[in-house]
Protein backbone atom coordinates (compact mmCIF):
# COMPACT_ATOMS: atom_id res chain seq x y z
CA UNK A 1 0.00 0.00 0.00
CA UNK A 2 1.24 3.65 -0.87
CA UNK A 3 2.18 5.79 2.05
CA UNK A 4 1.36 9.54 2.21
CA UNK A 5 4.90 10.10 1.92
CA UNK A 6 5.35 8.03 -1.04
CA UNK A 7 2.78 9.78 -3.17
CA UNK A 8 3.84 13.15 -2.09
CA UNK A 9 7.23 11.74 -3.30
CA UNK A 10 5.56 10.60 -6.31
CA UNK A 11 3.80 13.65 -7.05
CA UNK A 12 6.79 15.60 -7.27
CA UNK A 13 9.23 13.82 -9.34
CA UNK A 14 6.59 12.83 -11.42
CA UNK A 15 7.25 17.48 -11.99
CA UNK A 16 10.72 16.96 -12.18
CA UNK A 17 10.87 19.02 -8.65
CA UNK A 18 13.38 18.63 -6.26
CA UNK A 19 12.27 19.10 -2.51
CA UNK A 20 13.41 22.75 -2.36
CA UNK A 21 10.98 23.36 -5.15
CA UNK A 22 8.14 22.28 -3.42
CA UNK A 23 9.05 24.25 -0.43
CA UNK A 24 9.16 27.59 -2.64
CA UNK A 25 5.97 26.80 -4.46
CA UNK A 26 3.84 25.63 -1.34
CA UNK A 27 5.46 29.01 0.33
CA UNK A 28 4.43 31.10 -2.57
CA UNK A 29 0.72 29.50 -2.34
CA UNK A 30 0.46 29.99 1.31
CA UNK A 31 1.36 33.86 0.90
CA UNK A 32 -0.62 34.53 -2.30
CA UNK A 33 -3.77 32.47 -0.64
CA UNK A 34 -3.65 33.46 2.76
CA UNK A 35 -1.42 36.14 2.48
CA UNK A 36 0.68 34.15 5.20
CA UNK A 37 4.48 33.65 5.41
CA UNK A 38 5.23 29.92 6.24
CA UNK A 39 8.36 28.08 7.15
CA UNK A 40 8.46 25.67 4.92
CA UNK A 41 11.70 24.44 3.56
CA UNK A 42 13.49 21.42 1.97
CA UNK A 43 13.99 19.34 5.05
CA UNK A 44 10.49 19.63 6.07
CA UNK A 45 9.30 18.25 2.39
CA UNK A 46 11.91 15.39 3.10
CA UNK A 47 10.52 14.57 6.42
CA UNK A 48 6.97 14.23 4.54
CA UNK A 49 8.16 11.98 2.17
CA UNK A 50 9.56 10.04 4.86
CA UNK A 51 6.61 9.81 6.55
CA UNK A 52 9.01 11.24 9.65
CA UNK A 53 5.49 13.91 9.89
CA UNK A 54 2.56 14.74 9.18
CA UNK A 55 1.71 17.74 7.13
CA UNK A 56 -0.71 19.93 9.09
CA UNK A 57 -4.27 21.00 7.79
CA UNK A 58 -2.56 24.38 6.19
CA UNK A 59 0.30 22.46 4.47
CA UNK A 60 -2.97 19.79 2.77
CA UNK A 61 -4.43 22.28 1.79
CA UNK A 62 -1.59 24.19 -0.05
CA UNK A 63 -0.05 20.85 -1.06
CA UNK A 64 -3.20 19.88 -3.08
CA UNK A 65 -3.02 23.49 -4.28
CA UNK A 66 0.29 22.85 -5.95
CA UNK A 67 0.13 19.45 -7.33
CA UNK A 68 -3.90 19.83 -8.16
CA UNK A 69 -5.59 17.07 -6.48
CA UNK A 70 -7.38 16.46 -3.42
CA UNK A 71 -6.54 14.78 -0.26
CA UNK A 72 -7.09 11.22 -1.47
CA UNK A 73 -4.68 12.05 -4.34
CA UNK A 74 -2.25 13.04 -2.10
CA UNK A 75 -2.36 10.15 0.00
CA UNK A 76 -4.40 11.47 3.21
CA UNK A 77 -7.30 9.00 2.42
CA UNK A 78 -10.80 10.18 1.50
CA UNK A 79 -12.98 9.64 -1.33
CA UNK A 80 -11.18 9.93 -4.65
CA UNK A 81 -12.48 12.73 -7.35
CA UNK A 82 -15.41 10.95 -9.35
CA UNK A 83 -13.93 9.77 -12.47
CA UNK A 84 -10.48 11.02 -11.55
CA UNK A 85 -7.77 9.23 -13.99
CA UNK A 86 -4.95 11.65 -13.04
CA UNK A 87 -4.29 12.42 -16.64
CA UNK A 88 -4.90 16.65 -15.58
CA UNK A 89 -2.14 16.48 -13.66
CA UNK A 90 0.39 16.92 -15.98
CA UNK A 91 -0.91 19.99 -17.36
CA UNK A 92 -1.57 21.37 -13.72
CA UNK A 93 1.83 21.52 -13.89
CA UNK A 94 2.12 24.10 -16.05
CA UNK A 95 -0.77 26.04 -13.87
CA UNK A 96 1.02 25.94 -11.02
CA UNK A 97 4.60 27.15 -12.80
CA UNK A 98 2.46 29.94 -14.22
CA UNK A 99 1.00 30.87 -10.52
CA UNK A 100 4.74 30.55 -9.33
CA UNK A 101 6.26 32.65 -11.65
CA UNK A 102 3.65 35.31 -10.80
CA UNK A 103 3.82 35.02 -7.26
CA UNK A 104 8.13 34.71 -7.51
CA UNK A 105 7.25 38.45 -9.91
CA UNK A 106 5.16 39.31 -7.61
CA UNK A 107 7.53 39.64 -4.65
CA UNK A 108 10.05 41.34 -6.78
CA UNK A 109 7.20 44.12 -6.72
CA UNK A 110 8.61 44.59 -3.50
CA UNK A 111 6.14 46.13 -0.53
CA UNK A 112 3.70 47.76 -2.75
CA UNK A 113 3.12 44.21 -4.21
CA UNK A 114 0.79 44.05 -1.18
CA UNK A 115 -2.06 45.52 -2.32
CA UNK A 116 -2.93 43.51 -5.54
CA UNK A 117 -3.07 40.09 -2.95
CA UNK A 118 -6.99 40.19 -2.30
CA UNK A 119 -7.33 40.18 -6.49
CA UNK A 120 -3.94 37.94 -7.54
CA UNK A 121 -5.58 34.47 -6.50
CA UNK A 122 -8.64 35.13 -8.14
CA UNK A 123 -6.98 35.87 -11.04
CA UNK A 124 -5.41 32.70 -10.98
CA UNK A 125 -8.32 30.95 -10.29
CA UNK A 126 -10.24 32.36 -12.94
CA UNK A 127 -7.08 31.27 -15.24
CA UNK A 128 -7.14 27.09 -13.95
CA UNK A 129 -11.18 27.29 -14.34
CA UNK A 130 -10.86 28.18 -17.88
CA UNK A 131 -7.79 25.59 -18.89
CA UNK A 132 -9.98 23.00 -16.53
CA UNK A 133 -13.23 23.77 -19.17
CA UNK A 134 -10.80 23.85 -22.05
CA UNK A 135 -9.56 20.30 -21.03
CA UNK A 136 -12.37 19.21 -20.37
CA UNK A 137 -13.67 19.66 -24.45
CA UNK A 138 -10.61 17.54 -25.17
CA UNK A 139 -11.28 14.99 -23.19
CA UNK A 140 -7.85 15.79 -21.06
CA UNK A 141 -9.04 16.90 -17.92
CA UNK A 142 -11.22 14.93 -15.01
CA UNK A 143 -15.44 15.57 -15.03
CA UNK A 144 -14.67 16.66 -11.21
CA UNK A 145 -13.08 19.71 -9.88
CA UNK A 146 -9.55 18.95 -8.67
CA UNK A 147 -8.59 22.67 -7.43
CA UNK A 148 -9.81 22.84 -3.49
CA UNK A 149 -11.15 25.71 -1.79
CA UNK A 150 -11.27 27.96 -4.75
CA UNK A 151 -14.39 29.62 -4.33
CA UNK A 152 -13.42 31.47 -0.81
CA UNK A 153 -13.84 35.54 -2.17
CA UNK A 154 -10.73 37.98 -0.92
CA UNK A 155 -12.41 41.44 -1.27
CA UNK A 156 -11.12 44.85 -0.06
CA UNK A 157 -13.62 46.60 2.09
CA UNK A 158 -11.32 49.82 2.79
CA UNK A 159 -11.16 53.25 1.34
CA UNK A 160 -8.80 54.14 -1.38
CA UNK A 161 -5.82 56.56 0.03
CA UNK A 162 -3.19 58.29 -1.47
CA UNK A 163 -0.62 55.75 -0.33
CA UNK A 164 -2.54 53.25 -2.20
CA UNK A 165 -2.99 55.45 -5.04
CA UNK A 166 0.76 55.94 -4.64
CA UNK A 167 1.51 52.01 -4.45
CA UNK A 168 -0.22 51.49 -7.78
CA UNK A 169 1.60 54.17 -9.90
CA UNK A 170 4.88 52.56 -8.39
CA UNK A 171 3.58 49.28 -9.62
CA UNK A 172 2.71 50.07 -12.96
CA UNK A 173 6.42 51.67 -13.25
CA UNK A 174 7.53 48.26 -12.39
CA UNK A 175 5.22 46.35 -14.50
CA UNK A 176 6.63 48.49 -17.68
CA UNK A 177 10.21 47.77 -17.01
CA UNK A 178 9.23 44.04 -16.15
CA UNK A 179 7.59 44.28 -19.97
CA UNK A 180 10.59 44.42 -21.86
CA UNK A 181 11.97 40.77 -20.41
CA UNK A 182 9.29 38.71 -18.44
CA UNK A 183 7.35 36.26 -19.80
CA UNK A 184 4.22 37.79 -20.88
CA UNK A 185 1.54 34.76 -19.21
CA UNK A 186 3.29 35.45 -16.20
CA UNK A 187 3.44 39.30 -16.05
CA UNK A 188 -0.35 39.33 -17.45
CA UNK A 189 -1.64 38.49 -14.02
CA UNK A 190 -0.50 40.76 -11.69
CA UNK A 191 -1.51 43.65 -14.45
CA UNK A 192 -5.03 41.98 -14.46
CA UNK A 193 -5.06 41.79 -10.80
CA UNK A 194 -4.08 45.34 -10.61
CA UNK A 195 -6.95 46.60 -12.96
CA UNK A 196 -9.17 44.47 -10.59
CA UNK A 197 -8.58 46.59 -7.81
CA UNK A 198 -8.88 49.71 -9.59
CA UNK A 199 -12.06 48.70 -10.54
CA UNK A 200 -12.50 47.73 -6.32
CA UNK A 201 -11.51 51.20 -5.43
CA UNK A 202 -13.40 53.09 -7.56
CA UNK A 203 -16.75 51.67 -7.35
CA UNK A 204 -16.24 52.26 -3.31
CA UNK A 205 -15.72 56.16 -4.35
CA UNK A 206 -13.00 58.52 -3.60
CA UNK A 207 -12.92 61.85 -3.81
CA UNK A 208 -12.15 63.65 -7.20
CA UNK A 209 -8.61 64.48 -6.87
CA UNK A 210 -7.69 60.95 -6.05
CA UNK A 211 -10.35 59.31 -8.71
CA UNK A 212 -8.58 61.42 -11.52
CA UNK A 213 -5.62 59.93 -10.25
CA UNK A 214 -7.03 56.41 -10.02
CA UNK A 215 -8.61 56.93 -13.99
CA UNK A 216 -4.87 57.95 -15.09
CA UNK A 217 -2.95 54.74 -13.44
CA UNK A 218 -5.79 52.66 -15.12
CA UNK A 219 -5.13 53.81 -18.78
CA UNK A 220 -1.94 53.38 -18.28
CA UNK A 221 -2.04 49.73 -17.31
CA UNK A 222 -4.99 48.87 -19.08
CA UNK A 223 -2.78 50.05 -22.29
CA UNK A 224 -0.28 47.99 -21.00
CA UNK A 225 -2.69 45.04 -20.59
CA UNK A 226 -3.42 45.72 -24.13
CA UNK A 227 0.40 45.83 -25.43
CA UNK A 228 0.32 42.27 -23.77
CA UNK A 229 -2.48 40.91 -25.19
CA UNK A 230 -1.61 41.80 -28.91
CA UNK A 231 2.39 42.02 -29.44
CA UNK A 232 2.96 39.20 -26.98
CA UNK A 233 -0.17 36.59 -26.61
CA UNK A 234 -1.83 37.23 -29.89
CA UNK A 235 -5.17 37.53 -28.16
CA UNK A 236 -6.64 40.72 -30.51
CA UNK A 237 -9.99 40.32 -29.03
CA UNK A 238 -8.70 41.09 -25.16
CA UNK A 239 -6.24 43.61 -26.31
CA UNK A 240 -9.55 45.41 -27.90
CA UNK A 241 -11.34 45.23 -24.75
CA UNK A 242 -7.99 46.73 -22.66
CA UNK A 243 -7.47 49.51 -25.14
CA UNK A 244 -10.95 50.63 -25.06
CA UNK A 245 -11.04 50.46 -21.08
CA UNK A 246 -7.52 52.64 -21.45
CA UNK A 247 -9.60 55.29 -23.99
CA UNK A 248 -12.73 55.70 -21.70
CA UNK A 249 -9.88 55.71 -18.81
CA UNK A 250 -8.10 58.49 -19.64
CA UNK A 251 -10.81 60.65 -20.86
CA UNK A 252 -11.83 60.41 -17.35
CA UNK A 253 -8.93 61.78 -16.34
CA UNK A 254 -8.73 64.20 -18.65
CA UNK A 255 -5.33 62.57 -20.58
CA UNK A 256 -6.02 63.42 -24.12
CA UNK A 257 -2.19 62.24 -24.82
CA UNK A 258 -2.95 59.00 -22.98
CA UNK A 259 -6.09 58.89 -25.11
CA UNK A 260 -4.21 59.07 -27.76
CA UNK A 261 -1.74 56.23 -27.12
CA UNK A 262 -4.83 54.16 -26.50
CA UNK A 263 -6.46 54.84 -30.02
CA UNK A 264 -3.23 54.44 -31.62
CA UNK A 265 -2.44 50.91 -30.25
CA UNK A 266 -5.84 50.31 -31.34
CA UNK A 267 -4.57 50.82 -35.18
CA UNK A 268 -2.63 47.95 -35.10
CA UNK A 269 -5.53 45.31 -34.53
CA UNK A 270 -7.48 45.93 -37.61
CA UNK A 271 -4.02 46.40 -39.87
CA UNK A 272 -3.36 42.98 -38.14
CA UNK A 273 -6.19 41.91 -40.33
CA UNK A 274 -5.22 43.79 -43.32
CA UNK A 275 -7.61 46.46 -42.90
CA UNK A 276 -5.41 49.73 -43.33
CA UNK A 277 -8.15 52.17 -43.87
CA UNK A 278 -10.04 51.33 -40.22
CA UNK A 279 -6.11 51.42 -39.00
CA UNK A 280 -5.77 54.83 -40.50
CA UNK A 281 -9.07 55.85 -39.33
CA UNK A 282 -7.94 55.14 -35.75
CA UNK A 283 -4.88 56.62 -36.50
CA UNK A 284 -6.46 60.15 -37.60
CA UNK A 285 -8.72 60.05 -34.14
CA UNK A 286 -5.62 59.64 -31.90
CA UNK A 287 -3.97 62.62 -33.95
CA UNK A 288 -7.43 64.77 -32.79
CA UNK A 289 -6.78 63.92 -29.60
CA UNK A 290 -3.10 65.11 -29.82
CA UNK A 291 -4.20 68.82 -30.99
CA UNK A 292 -5.87 69.13 -27.63
CA UNK A 293 -2.89 68.59 -26.26
CA UNK A 294 -0.26 68.95 -28.50
CA UNK A 295 3.15 66.67 -27.79
CA UNK A 296 5.81 66.04 -30.63
CA UNK A 297 6.89 62.96 -29.27
CA UNK A 298 3.55 60.84 -28.94
CA UNK A 299 2.94 63.17 -32.69
CA UNK A 300 5.68 61.61 -33.78
CA UNK A 301 5.07 57.66 -32.84
CA UNK A 302 1.74 58.42 -33.97
CA UNK A 303 3.48 59.43 -37.90
CA UNK A 304 5.81 55.96 -37.57
CA UNK A 305 2.67 53.55 -36.41
CA UNK A 306 1.30 54.75 -39.59
CA UNK A 307 4.85 54.48 -41.47
CA UNK A 308 4.31 50.68 -40.63
CA UNK A 309 0.88 50.46 -41.52
CA UNK A 310 1.25 52.35 -45.11
CA UNK A 311 4.50 50.39 -45.92
CA UNK A 312 2.42 46.43 -45.20
CA UNK A 313 -0.10 48.21 -47.31
CA UNK A 314 2.15 48.52 -50.05
CA UNK A 315 2.37 52.67 -50.19
CA UNK A 316 5.75 53.06 -49.97
CA UNK A 317 5.98 56.76 -50.93
CA UNK A 318 3.67 57.48 -48.27
CA UNK A 319 5.31 55.02 -45.88
CA UNK A 320 8.83 56.99 -46.23
CA UNK A 321 6.86 60.31 -46.14
CA UNK A 322 5.37 59.37 -42.67
CA UNK A 323 9.21 58.29 -41.24
CA UNK A 324 9.96 62.18 -42.59
CA UNK A 325 6.72 63.65 -40.30
CA UNK A 326 7.74 61.36 -37.39
CA UNK A 327 11.23 62.81 -37.49
CA UNK A 328 9.92 66.28 -38.16
CA UNK A 329 7.48 65.85 -34.77
CA UNK A 330 10.16 64.29 -32.66
CA UNK A 331 12.73 67.15 -33.27
CA UNK A 332 10.53 69.49 -32.22
CA UNK A 333 9.03 67.86 -29.08
CA UNK A 334 6.30 71.03 -28.11
CA UNK A 335 5.22 70.59 -24.29
CA UNK A 336 8.02 69.03 -22.41
CA UNK A 337 5.49 67.07 -19.82
CA UNK A 338 6.50 63.95 -17.85
CA UNK A 339 5.30 61.03 -19.64
CA UNK A 340 6.13 57.76 -17.32
CA UNK A 341 3.98 55.52 -19.62
CA UNK A 342 5.39 56.65 -22.64
CA UNK A 343 8.76 54.27 -22.87
CA UNK A 344 8.14 52.44 -26.41
CA UNK A 345 9.51 55.04 -28.64
CA UNK A 346 12.35 57.04 -29.05
CA UNK A 347 14.78 57.95 -31.57
CA UNK A 348 15.77 54.93 -31.45
CA UNK A 349 12.80 53.05 -32.15
CA UNK A 350 12.20 55.55 -34.93
CA UNK A 351 15.34 54.04 -36.51
CA UNK A 352 13.69 50.95 -36.42
CA UNK A 353 10.20 51.99 -37.84
CA UNK A 354 12.40 53.83 -40.97
CA UNK A 355 14.74 50.55 -41.15
CA UNK A 356 11.44 48.78 -41.73
CA UNK A 357 10.10 51.04 -44.57
CA UNK A 358 12.91 50.95 -46.25
CA UNK A 359 13.10 47.67 -46.26
CA UNK A 360 9.78 47.18 -47.80
CA UNK A 361 10.56 49.47 -50.38
CA UNK A 362 13.80 47.16 -51.72
CA UNK A 363 16.20 49.94 -50.24
CA UNK A 364 18.52 47.54 -48.65
CA UNK A 365 21.41 49.51 -47.68
CA UNK A 366 19.67 52.27 -46.08
CA UNK A 367 17.64 49.43 -44.34
CA UNK A 368 20.97 47.83 -43.10
CA UNK A 369 21.85 51.21 -41.52
CA UNK A 370 18.98 52.06 -40.27
CA UNK A 371 18.19 48.86 -38.32
CA UNK A 372 21.89 47.76 -37.07
CA UNK A 373 21.78 51.41 -35.62
CA UNK A 374 18.69 51.24 -33.63
CA UNK A 375 19.38 47.50 -32.63
CA UNK A 376 23.02 48.74 -31.25
CA UNK A 377 21.45 51.53 -29.30
CA UNK A 378 18.93 49.87 -27.55
CA UNK A 379 18.84 49.38 -24.03
CA UNK A 380 20.01 45.40 -23.13
CA UNK A 381 16.72 45.00 -21.72
CA UNK A 382 14.61 45.99 -24.65
CA UNK A 383 15.45 42.06 -25.83
CA UNK A 384 11.74 42.00 -27.27
CA UNK A 385 12.58 44.84 -29.64
CA UNK A 386 16.00 44.02 -30.25
CA UNK A 387 14.33 40.67 -31.87
CA UNK A 388 12.00 42.35 -34.38
CA UNK A 389 15.17 44.62 -35.49
CA UNK A 390 17.75 41.09 -35.63
CA UNK A 391 14.85 39.81 -37.46
CA UNK A 392 14.50 42.71 -39.73
CA UNK A 393 18.34 42.94 -40.39
CA UNK A 394 18.06 39.19 -41.54
CA UNK A 395 15.88 39.86 -43.82
CA UNK A 396 17.96 42.22 -45.31
CA UNK A 397 21.17 40.10 -45.33
CA UNK A 398 19.20 37.49 -47.58
CA UNK A 399 18.38 39.92 -49.86
CA UNK A 400 21.93 40.80 -49.93
CA UNK A 401 22.76 37.19 -50.35
CA UNK A 402 24.48 36.30 -47.37
CA UNK A 403 22.58 33.19 -46.48
CA UNK A 404 25.09 32.47 -43.47
CA UNK A 405 24.69 35.72 -41.85
CA UNK A 406 20.94 36.05 -42.16
CA UNK A 407 20.74 32.78 -40.24
CA UNK A 408 23.21 34.41 -37.82
CA UNK A 409 21.03 36.78 -37.09
CA UNK A 410 17.84 35.46 -36.94
CA UNK A 411 19.64 33.31 -34.94
CA UNK A 412 20.00 36.08 -32.45
CA UNK A 413 16.84 37.05 -33.01
CA UNK A 414 15.65 33.69 -31.38
CA UNK A 415 17.63 33.73 -28.36
CA UNK A 416 16.04 37.23 -27.24
CA UNK A 417 12.83 35.88 -27.72
CA UNK A 418 13.92 32.54 -25.64
CA UNK A 419 14.19 35.48 -22.63
CA UNK A 420 10.82 36.77 -23.19
CA UNK A 421 8.22 35.98 -25.47
CA UNK A 422 7.39 38.27 -28.12
CA UNK A 423 4.54 37.19 -30.71
CA UNK A 424 5.09 40.11 -33.11
CA UNK A 425 9.53 39.18 -33.02
CA UNK A 426 8.38 35.30 -33.36
CA UNK A 427 5.97 36.17 -36.73
CA UNK A 428 8.89 37.82 -38.10
CA UNK A 429 11.37 34.94 -37.94
CA UNK A 430 8.56 32.90 -39.13
CA UNK A 431 8.70 34.97 -42.19
CA UNK A 432 12.18 34.93 -42.45
CA UNK A 433 12.27 31.39 -42.37
CA UNK A 434 9.71 30.61 -45.06
CA UNK A 435 12.05 32.92 -47.36
CA UNK A 436 15.01 30.53 -46.73
CA UNK A 437 12.68 26.77 -47.46
CA UNK A 438 14.56 26.09 -50.80
CA UNK A 439 17.98 26.02 -48.67
CA UNK A 440 16.45 24.03 -45.87
CA UNK A 441 19.01 21.40 -45.62
CA UNK A 442 21.77 23.50 -45.69
CA UNK A 443 24.00 24.08 -42.22
CA UNK A 444 22.79 27.88 -41.38
CA UNK A 445 19.07 26.49 -42.19
CA UNK A 446 19.10 23.75 -39.80
CA UNK A 447 21.20 25.59 -37.43
CA UNK A 448 18.29 28.40 -37.00
CA UNK A 449 15.45 25.43 -37.19
CA UNK A 450 17.14 23.82 -34.12
CA UNK A 451 17.02 27.07 -32.16
CA UNK A 452 13.72 28.36 -33.44
CA UNK A 453 12.60 24.43 -32.22
CA UNK A 454 12.39 25.78 -28.74
CA UNK A 455 10.46 28.95 -28.78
Amino acid sequence: MTSTGQRLRALREERGWTQQDVADQVSRMAWLRRHERVGVNADMVSKWERDKKRPTPLYREMLGLVFETDAHGLGFGGPAAADSDGRGEVDGNSLIEMLGGAASLLDQLGAAGSILQPRMFDVWKDEVMQRRALLKLMGLATTAGVVPALDRELTRSAKVTPDDVQDLDHLADRYQALYHSTAPAVLMTPVVAHLETLRDFLRQGAPATLRRRLFANRARVATLAGRLAFFDLKDSLAARGYYNLALESAREAGDHLQAAAALGHVAFIPAGDCCYSAALDYLRAASHQTGKHPDGRVASWLSAVESEIRANAGTHAEALGAIDRAREKLANPGLIADLPWFDYYDSTRLSGFAGYALLRDGQFEASKASLTDAAGHLPRTAVKQKAVFLADIATVELADGDLDQACASAGEAADSLRRAGYAVGLDRLREFRRSVERWADSTPVRALDEQLAVL
